[in-house]
């Protein structure tokens, strides 16, 4: 009776991981959903972590249960190993042997109010950074800090371009290169965007686009539904989780079309050295990321190390800001600075040999 019982324990535990399984594939596999067709399919990706710890959690269990059972999990890891690559790189870091660049883009929040005259943080972590080109997202100036007292601040920056978007936004490009021109990428969009910039790298011209895609545009009261939904999954929770998918899943095919966008502006703008980096407000587990991945290298794969979040806030867990570069490119160091918490982001940046 024993064993019998224990047979119906083991044939549950196996029928609960092939479903973890197949929950593991499908976000795996989701940023070849068409978001256009399948929106919330599409948003799948967005729970790889948690059926990703769930398979590796049955790795476990049957180590202990029935070792042979182990093969189920671990031939799913071997199918989804693209995107277990791109969620949870072990990239190798380099020191530059030759000529070398370094871009930082950091979604600045508007530079975030704080007390007292001295040098905002944000400002000062720039300042200090020794980046050669930064692109920022959600630049905003007012009475309290001018353009004029950015500038000052970025004096090491001779170069400078700033670009309106809805809402009072900018997206904004500081750089130690003189940068030849710069134009809005036209895309349907009420408050993001996205500018490419030419600038004079040497003998050479860069290709640079700093974008700001499309934003989910969650509330304070989206967030509340959130934080009850994690702190109780089950009963009344269920109701606000659909509710937030399908929030989610309305940007989901907005974003896609603003990503096959820059992929048509990248094939008509094709030059030796080419950058792409911003805030893209998708996961690297998503449509927007694998069309743009398909045509650039993301520099936090290549030298990155572990999950990466980007955002810090509101128990959003995700690395939404990236930066792809061309072939001609070799990625040596990338990282998701987590030094200042001064804006809801931390900055992204990463170092680049000729």
């Amino acid at each position: 009776m024993m064993k019998f019982f224990g047979n119906i324990i083991v044939f549950l535990l196996f029928l609960a991981n092939l479903m973890v399984c197949i929950g593991f594939l499908v976000c795996a596999y989701s940023p070849y959903i068409s978001p256009y067709r399948h929106p919330v399919w599409s948003c799948a990706g967005l729970a790889f972590p948690i059926f990703m710890a769930g398979v590796l959690g049955f790795v476990f269990v049957w180590l202990f249960v029935r070792r042979w059972f182990m093969c189920l999990s671990l031939f799913t890891l071997l199918l989804g190993w693209g995107s277990l690559k791109v969620y949870f790189p072990l990239g190798t870091w380099e020191e530059p042997s030759g000529e070398s660049i370094k871009l930082l883009t950091y979604n600045v929040e508007g530079f975030p109010k704080e007390e007292g005259d001295e040098e905002h943080s944000i400002l000062k972590y720039l300042k200090e950074s020794g980046a050669d080109i930064i692109c920022l997202q959600e630049f905003r100036t007012d009475g309290r800090l001018s353009l004029k007292k950015i500038n000052k601040v970025l004096a090491d920056y001779p170069y400078y371009k700033h670009t309106p978007l809805g809402g009072g936004s900018q997206l904004a490009c500081y750089s130690r290169y003189p940068i030849l021109s710069s134009r809005k990428i036209n895309y349907k969009s009420q408050a993001n965007g996205s500018v490419l910039y030419r600038l004079k790298m040497g003998k050479d011209t860069l290709i640079l686009i700093n974008n700001h895609l499309e934003s989910n545009k969650l509330t304070g009261h989206d967030k509340e539904v959130y934080h009850d939904l994690l702190k109780s999954p089950g009963g009344e929770a269920q109701e606000g989780g659909k509710y937030l998918l399908h929030k989610l899943a309305a940007a989901s095919p907005i974003r896609a079309a603003q990503a096959d966008t820059l992929v048509k502006v990248l094939e008509r703008n094709q030059a030796r050295y080419m950058l792409l980096c911003g805030d893209f407000n998708d996961s690297p587990v998503s449509y927007a990321h694998r069309v743009v991945n398909n045509v650039l290298t993301d520099a936090y794969v290549e030298a990155g190390k572990g999950v990466g979040f980007s955002y810090n806030q509101n128990h959003f867990y995700f690395r939404i800001d990236h930066i792809f570069a061309s072939p001609s490119f070799r990625v040596l160091q990338c990282k998701v600075d987590r030094s200042i918490r001064t804006s809801d982001h931390y900055p992204v940046w990463c170092v680049l040999e000729k």
